[in-house]
Formats: C-alpha cells, structure tokens, sequence
C-alpha cells in the first residue's frame, strides 16, 4: 500500500476502520507516510483527522442539498436508524415535504451511496459509516469553521 510497510495486523485493522472504503484507505496511507508508529496511527485513525474530515466535510456534506444535510446531522446522534426513529429526532415540520420522511431519506442515502450500511435484509435499520458518523457527530462543535457545515437550531430537535 503506497509503499508502506505494514503488518497484516495492520492492514486488518485499517481495513476494520475504513470498512473498506477505498478513499479512506488511500487518505490513511498518505497520512501515513513518514511516520514510524503505523500502527498507533491506525488506532487513533477516525473521521476527525484532517484528511478525512476535510474530504467528507467538503467533498461529500457540504454538498448535499440543505435538507439532506440537516438530516444527516439531526440523525447522526443515532447509533441505528430507520424511518420512525429518524422521525421522532426530526420532528413534523410544515417546512417538511413527503420525500424529507426518515424512511424515504434513508432509501435516497443508500441508492445515492452516501455512507449508510444497510443492517438487515429487509432495508428497515441502517447506520453511518463509521468515519462518516465521527464527521456528522463532530459538525455540530465546529459550527461554521470547516466547510461551511452549519449546525441544525437547537430548536428542531426532538429527542
């Protein structure tokens, strides 16, 4: 991998961590050149170093319409989501149109390949990429400063 040299220790679990996602690992390698503990790097590698976050931030949330993005940061609290659930964190909204639903949502994520796995056969629970949740669950924090990632207002959470 880039010129690394990495145990298959290593490589398992920077697979684990990417869940295989392609630019992930690539991002991890070029973070990874010219470092000597690989392995403690590979430990502490989330959606929070500055490759991803920037990657996912501005390559990918930042540029989802503005009611798809609020969903994703409303419902990144979930650890599991379907359609109710997302739902009940959303709340009604007059704003809300048929195809904003949680369930509709989700459906729209997968088909579009937005980080959302698919936890069952029937498609009824799903959850965010692993470095993808630790982007979405951190927006919030930085407000404005990256990406222009804009919190959802405190007051359309339902919890």
């Amino acid at each position: 991998m880039m010129g690394l040299n990495l145990r298959e220790a290593d490589i398992a679990a920077l697979e684990a961590r990417t869940e295989g996602w392609i630019a992930g690992l690539q991002l991890a390698a070029l973070s990874m050149q010219g470092r000597s503990d690989t392995a403690g790097f590979i430990q502490a590698f989330t959606g929070s170093h500055r490759f991803v976050l920037d990657y996912l931030a501005g390559e990918v949330l930042e540029r989802q319409p503005e009611r798809v993005r609020n969903f994703l940061l409303q419902t990144a609290i979930l650890d599991r989501l379907c359609g109710s659930l997302c739902d009940a964190v959303i709340g009604n909204h007059p704003e809300r149109t048929a195809q904003d639903g949680g369930r509709r949502m989700l459906e729209t994520l997968e088909r579009d390949n937005l980080f959302v796995v698919p936890l069952d056969d029937q498609r009824q629970w799903y959850r965010y990429h692993h470095l993808f949740a630790d982007v979405l669950q951190g927006a919030p924090d930085r407000g404005s400063t990256r990406a222009g990632i804009q919190p959802p207002s405190a007051g359309k959470h339902v919890v």
